[in-house]
């Protein structure tokens, strides 16, 4: 049976899908799931403000970055059904995935609430139909429900008459298979509670299985169009009835009663019938074949009883009665040929061989990469990556330097040994004459160098960068101490008004830090003093060595010749040999040590820590950095070990080769001679040693004022900011102390109130003496304005302070008096600066003799008037003018006391 020989309804366009924009695409029998709608969620403001606290250096660059982010969601939010939806959905997924180890979204750090709705129940009133989730977890798993939701509706609109339809049905029903499997073991798993019912395990479960069926279903209609052998087909047909069946089996025991889930099982149940019956049919196609009669007509009896049942349980959703017919009719004609010629039994249908499987649909796994995609956020690297990246810095620095400490070490201690025995100058002067080769060439070496000059120059300058970075860190402890010290002054002065946190607390942190470059620029200056002991130790002999080749010569003393018996001309050459093998150790050790200090793979433990960060939900960084320092470092170690071995080994051997030459000499050199040349062999070595250890010196100075450099820029900040907001908060302050309440006014004295208890008990007020109040030209025009009946009746007195006239043209600005009330404005008090009037003092103690010592009634503001046609009696100390109309004047200077 060929894909030409199915009838045609097989390929019957159905609809099982619930959303609308299914309903007017061509479906093929196949089902299709329906995307998961969201509503909109507002990233920026959050994402941003998590950035600015942990990454401000990326600022800017992450700005654009973050609305890159945003217009990939915003276009997984209505996206079409295509190759270019399926991208667009796996390239958002893989972006949530890598940004999520950086920028942590959920309830604690950086709060956005997504918002969904489940793929089944949009349409209905049923609970569970929205779901809300603050944290990327439950995005990507909706996103990745849409990735698997697209991908099968782009499989189940294919053209499947079409050999490119079947490959690309196939391709992206195995894709759905594996978005939705993701979901069931890898991001399920990790939530607390599934929001929504599509989401459960037992769902996404059952479409995982359902897509894998209707992938294998696609081969297996691919194989009946390329005409494979019947063998093939019936085994693809028998593993989609496999699939099928757990399918079905899985569907039936989840409720999500009112949505298409109960058609879907139905489809399910007649699937697995209709493959049964394709299975055996082929099936018996290789037992005719094989002229196993009985076998045909067994299978194809099964075959058209199960495709009769798959005819009645499919209900119009896929047509199968024509291929029922053509088994029917293969089955009749079948029987009627073993009736009539063969007469063979026909044996049950549990008796007959298990027809094989070839389970060839597999679910996809998810892509960690996309062709033209890249994280966004490349440059960010997670806060705990961070720290563990730094963490084992530092322990990567401490292996070096205790692994290169013991090679100078042994080093240091072989020179030692060699320099004891004079060798291998030794060996070269056995005239004592001639200047050993060896010796020539470590001179020429060290003037190479620069000599002792060069190292002179190189001391000079290690004070000044001591100096530099000793002055950073005192500027900087200065300026925060003195912004403590002002703190604590204001929080004395102001006590409990001062409610800032303490500056002690904000401190601790950069007080610690401090202490801690303090310490490290102590010991760095013992490590100079030690240094420049072993410059001072062997300054003569590096001098020496500088010189140039001639007076080199001329300073080392003469001595005399040697002869050797056979044994030490033996002894000799071993001595050569040896000589030649530690030349090799030393070049090994430099070569070692180059090693140790190029081990740059900061950027290879990030990317681990950072994938052990997003696959791990226990971060254990201690473990993955050993692991790492194993395998950079340990080949390292070893080698340094057997190099050291190697080492005690050549010594044990040396030494006793030199007893021997020593012994076998017949003639000795002089002293002087030896000891000089010995004296001229460890200084190189020290010469060597003292440049190497200026040179890290300098570099370790040069370095630690960068770090201080940073350290005082984030002081200032601190203290900056922390004398903008002291600023802020005295301006509070002063202002709600000038805003204050006055203190209210004193009594007035007794002899006060005992002269105005005189003055009232007069019946007839006397005129106001005319040297107090002085004439003015308008008085005689002025209209008396009287007091309102209201006031007089009530008695009460005037609730704010007069106003004075107007100034005349050409003459000074009036003033009040200096002696006045607290109370009192300051235009008509005394208290007041430039009022000096002239007039001689009336009343006691030199008081003034008119009323209105305090205050003179009057208008309200910026009204004048004049007084009223009446006399007043003589004012007492408090005593002020009922409320009228005065005419401007100017007051004559004060003389009275001040």
């Amino acid at each position: 049976l060929s894909l030409g020989q199915l009838p045609s309804h097989y390929f019957i366009q159905s609809n099982l899908s619930l959303g609308s924009e299914m309903a007017t695409a061509p479906m093929t029998g196949m089902i299709s799931v329906d995307t998961k709608k969201g509503d909109r969620a507002n990233l920026h403001r959050p994402l941003m403000t998590f950035i600015m606290s942990a990454f401000p250096e990326h600022q800017q660059e992450m700005s654009v970055a973050v609305e890159d982010v945003m217009k990939m969601r915003e276009g997984c939010m209505s996206v079409e059904r295509s190759e270019k939806g399926v991208e667009q959905l796996l390239r958002y997924y893989l972006q949530l995935t890598a940004m999520d180890c950086k920028l942590p979204i959920n309830e604690n750090q950086i709060h956005v609430t997504f918002t969904w709705f489940d793929s089944f129940y949009k349409d209905s009133v049923f609970s569970g139909k929205r779901g809300s989730a603050a944290n990327s977890l439950y995005e990507r798993a909706c996103v990745l429900f849409n990735y698997g939701a697209v991908s099968s509706q782009l499989a189940a609109s294919q053209n499947l008459d079409t050999d490119d339809g079947l490959k690309v049905a196939a391709k992206y029903f195995q894709i759905a298979s594996g978005a939705f499997a993701h979901l069931r073991d890898k991001l399920v798993p990790l939530m607390q509670k599934v929001p929504t019912p599509d989401l459960s395990s037992e769902v996404v479960g059952c479409l995982t299985t359902l897509m894998q069926a209707q992938a294998q279903e696609c081969l297996y209609m691919k194989a009946v169009a390329d005409k494979m052998k019947s063998k093939v087909i019936c085994r693809l047909a028998s593993s989609a009835y496999d699939f099928y069946s757990e399918s079905y089996k899985a569907m039936s025991s989840v409720n999500l009663k009112g949505t298409c889930w109960d058609k879907w099982t139905a489809t399910c149940l007649a699937k697995q019938n209709f493959m049964s019956g394709l299975a055996e049919y082929y099936e018996s196609l290789n037992e005719k074949a094989n002229k196993a009669i009985g076998n045909e007509l067994a299978r194809l009896t099964e075959a058209d009883k199960v495709l009769a049942t798959a005819v009645k349980q499919s209900g119009g959703v896929f047509e199968c009665k024509d291929i029922h017919s053509r088994v029917n009719r293969a089955l009749v004609a079948a029987k009627k040929d073993n009736d009539f010629i063969y007469h063979e039994r026909i044996p049950n249908p549990e008796d007959l061989p298990v027809i094989g499987r070839a389970p060839m649909a597999k679910p996809s796994p998810i892509p960690t990469d996309l062709e033209g995609w890249s994280d966004v956020f490349t440059k960010l690297v997670p806060l705990n990556v961070q720290q563990a990246a730094t963490t084992y810095a530092s322990r990567k620095d401490h292996l070096v330097h205790l692994e290169i400490t013991k090679l100078r070490e042994a080093t240091n201690q072989l020179n030692s040994v060699l320099n004891q025995m004079n060798l291998p100058a030794a060996l070269e002067d056995l005239s004592g004459k001639e200047i050993p080769a060896s010796l020539l060439e470590k001179s020429g070496d060290v003037r190479t160098r620069g000599g002792i000059m060069q190292l002179k120059q190189s001391f000079e300058e290690l004070p000044q960068l001591l100096l530099r970075n000793e002055e950073i860190i005192t500027e900087t402890l200065k300026s925060m101490n003195d912004e403590e010290s002002s703190d604590k002054n204001l929080r004395t002065q102001f006590g409990e008004k001062w409610n800032r946190t303490k500056s002690e607390d904000l401190t601790k942190s950069f007080k610690e830090q401090g202490e801690k470059y303090q310490n490290i620029l102590t010991n760095a200056k013992n490590a100079d003093k030690i240094v420049r002991e072993k410059f001072e130790t062997n300054c003569a002999a590096i001098e020496m060595l500088s010189m140039d080749e001639q007076s080199l010569v001329s300073s080392i003393p003469v001595g005399g010749a040697q002869s050797l018996s056979g044994p030490g001309q033996k002894a000799v050459a071993s001595l050569k040999s040896f000589m030649d093998q530690i030349k090799m150790l030393k070049g090994e050790r430099d070569a070692l040590e180059e090693k140790f200090k190029s081990g740059n793979d900061t950027e290879e433990i990030i990317s681990k820590f950072s994938q052990l960060n997003t696959e791990s939900n226990l971060f254990n960084d201690e473990a993955l950095s050993t692991e790492q320092l194993e395998k950079t470092y340990g080949p390292l170690q070893a080698a340094v070990a057997d190099s050291i071995k190697l080492q005690d080994e050549l010594i044990a051997k040396i030494t006793c080769a030199n007893d021997e030459f020593v012994q076998s000499k017949s003639g000795t050199t002089s002293d002087p001679r030896s000891e000089t040349m010995s004296r001229l062999q460890t200084g190189y070595d020290a010469y060597i040693e003292l440049e190497s250890n200026l040179a890290e010196g300098t570099k370790f100075y040069n370095n630690l004022t960068k770090i201080l450099a940073t350290y005082q820029n984030n002081v200032n900040d601190f203290v900056f900011a922390r004398n903008t907001e002291k600023d802020d908060l005295m301006k509070n302050l002063q202002g709600s102390l000038a805003n204050k309440a006055p203190p209210p006014r004193p009594e007035p004295p007794q002899y006060h109130q005992q002269a105005s208890q005189s003055s009232l008990a007069s019946p007839v007020p006397g005129p106001v003496p005319s040297h107090h109040i002085p004439p003015h030209p308008s008085a005689a025009q002025a209209t008396p304005a009287v007091p309102t009946q209201a006031a007089q009746a009530s008695g009460s007195q005037p609730s704010g302070p007069p106003q004075s006239g107007p100034p005349q043209p050409g003459q000074p600005t009036p003033q009040a008096p200096p002696l006045a009330s607290p109370n009192a404005p300051q235009a008509y008090n005394y208290g007041a600066q430039g009022y000096q009037p002239s007039y001689p003092m009336g009343g006691p103690y030199g008081m003034p003799g008119y009323a209105g010592y305090y205050t003179y009634p009057g208008p309200p503001a910026q009204q004048y008037g004049q007084y009223p046609g009446q006399q007043y009696p003589p004012p007492q100390y408090g005593q002020q003018y009922p409320p009228g109309q005065y005419p401007p004047t100017q007051y004559p200077p004060y003389t009275g006391p001040k």
